[in-house]
């Protein structure tokens, strides 16, 4: 399997975090509505997790490469 496909589905991934971020974020705004907050920092909190994720998954890639020359 090439290593590349991996990062095929990172745009989904995203999408995906998003949408549950949305969803979590409104039923937490039913029980203490906070204007928004909640969806906000959900989706906040998703990105960074999200791009720390993609930092090491390029690491890893590139020690792969580099252990493989």
């Amino acid at each position: 399997m090439n290593k590349y496909i991996v990062f095929a589905g990172v745009g989904f991934e995203l999408v995906g975090l998003i949408v549950v971020s949305v969803f979590a974020g409104e039923y937490l705004e039913q029980i203490k509505a906070t204007k928004g907050l909640w969806v906000a920092g959900l989706i906040l909190l998703s990105l960074v997790g999200w791009m720390i994720q993609l930092v090491y998954m390029l690491k890893k890639t590139e020690k792969q490469k580099s252990e493989n020359i």
